[in-house]
């Protein structure tokens, strides 16, 4: 819904929604969808118990962790980066992406009086594993989008870098 009229290099839509125990068996809820767009504007849109959280916070943090790291795993298993070529960015990543990431949580941390950051770090915690183990198996099951995303994330590497080198030059 977010990406209509947008340009999208592929129509599938990532999409997880699985409820984790954590320590002291309180469950959290994660459910999250993403898709690229050949923007270079990302958007990123978080909720903590159906309360919008325009600050992000700890589960922001967790989405943004497990997606580089995930990433920069398969791109270096697959070898579309060589062991030792430095790896994607946060930034990289996030170029063109549009992503809703919701936590529903007992007892949720707020930063401030507008709610608008959550502060809890399960959340942070239950958004790795859940996003971390559902990506891995969605790229290793769509080798054909995992492909696409891969090589706009080289592409948007490849302009930091260029726009580093003209900067410093």
């Amino acid at each position: 819904f977010l990406n209509r009229g947008q340009n999208v290099p592929y129509e599938d839509v990532f999409y997880v929604n699985k409820e984790i125990s954590i320590e002291g068996g309180k469950k959290i809820l994660v459910e999250t969808a993403f898709q690229y767009t050949n923007d270079i504007q990302a958007r990123e849109i978080s909720f903590a118990n159906n309360i919008h959280t325009p600050d992000g916070g700890m589960h922001l943090t967790g989405f943004r962790t497990t997606l580089t790291r995930t990433l920069n795993d398969y791109a270096r298993k697959n070898e579309y980066i060589k062991k030792e070529e430095e790896g994607f960015t946060g930034d990289d990543v996030r170029e063109g992406l549009t992503v809703v990431v919701s936590v529903k949580l007992p007892d949720p941390q707020f930063e401030g009086q507008t709610k608008a950051k959550l502060g809890t770090p399960d959340a942070r915690t239950a958004v790795e594993t859940v996003v971390g183990e559902a990506l891995q198996s969605y790229l290793d099951k769509s080798p054909d989008i995992a492909k696409v995303i891969i090589a706009k994330v080289i592409l948007a590497a490849k302009a930091r870098i260029a726009a580093k080198a003209a900067r410093e030059t």
